[in-house]
């Protein structure tokens, strides 16, 4: 736990001291919160940002400290929010789908990464797992992420450089197939159509006891995966999938949400052995 917290804090600014509330400053990163429906990711500036309830003169925010409000010209009360982890990732501009929240927590779990770690991402699509890899391998760790489509990695590039991350990445417009360019690796993800056809490249540039896992959207794609896996030599392969729902909390009435995110993809683990 200490290790996560010591990671977050090296993305997350905190406070000076638990009695001395630091202020915001010109270009950092807010969560303007209203309601579920409306909460906005935004960089503190001169400029004004416009909602359906009036407008936030952004400059007045330099002069207050993260848990405070501000009100737009029409009255409508915005608290400020210092933004989470899952808050940067669900906020970037898509070109592709992205791998969420809920998949992207078990993969760090299971990956085996740690601050330094050096990992392999092929199919950098618009850059969420890229975000949460490069906030836990910091400060001297390494993302090398492969794409083929030049607009992609673009789309991705600069989600990441808003975040300021982009040292902890380098982006690799590349189409692979049997090997990739780096070895002694930590950790491979594979998010591609054909996972099964990497395995082999995954394989070369993982070091022993490295790590691999992909996202599979269907049964066929899972099972040629898994079967893949264990003929190149792959042991402790595990296959899931994450399933989140929410509750509706109310007085007398709570019960479960009736629309669920459900399935956006099966989960798959393995590790390299050597013998």
């Amino acid at each position: 736990m200490q290790l996560i917290i010591n990671t977050l804090n090296t993305l997350f600014k905190p406070a000076k001291s638990a009695n001395i509330l630091s202020m915001i400053e010109r270009g950092e990163l807010i969560l303007l919160f209203a309601d579920p429906a409306r909460n906005y990711l935004v960089k503190v500036n001169d400029k004004r940002f416009h909602t359906d309830k009036g407008y936030i003169e952004l400059s007045s925010i330099k002069e207050k400290s993260f848990g405070d409000s501000v009100k737009t010209n029409l009255g409508e009360q915005f608290y400020i929010l210092k933004p989470a982890l899952n808050d940067l990732i669900m906020k970037i501009r898509r070109e592709t789908q992205i791998i969420y929240p809920k998949d992207i927590g078990i993969i760090l779990l299971k990956s085996g990464i740690y601050p330094g770690a050096k990992i392999i991402e092929c199919g950098t699509g618009s850059g969420s797992l890229t975000i949460a890899l490069s906030t836990f391998v910091q400060p001297s760790g390494k993302i090398y992420t492969y794409e083929k489509r030049k607009k992609f990695l673009e789309n991705s590039k600069k989600n990441i450089e808003r975040y300021g991350l982009e040292k902890y990445v380098e982006f690799k417009e590349k189409d692979i197939t049997d090997k990739f360019d780096e070895t002694d690796i930590d950790f491979v993800m594979i998010d591609i159509g054909s996972p099964w056809k990497l395995i082999d490249a995954a394989y070369k540039s993982l070091k022993p006891s490295g790590r691999f896992a992909t996202i599979c959207p269907t049964f066929e794609q899972l099972t040629e995966t898994v079967f893949t896996l264990e003929e190149k030599g792959f042991i402790n392969t595990e296959a899931l999938e994450v399933l989140v729902r929410r509750i509706l909390v109310r007085r007398g009435k709570t019960r479960p949400e009736q629309r669920i995110p459900s399935h956006t993809g099966f989960l798959v683990f393995a590790t390299k052995c050597t013998q």
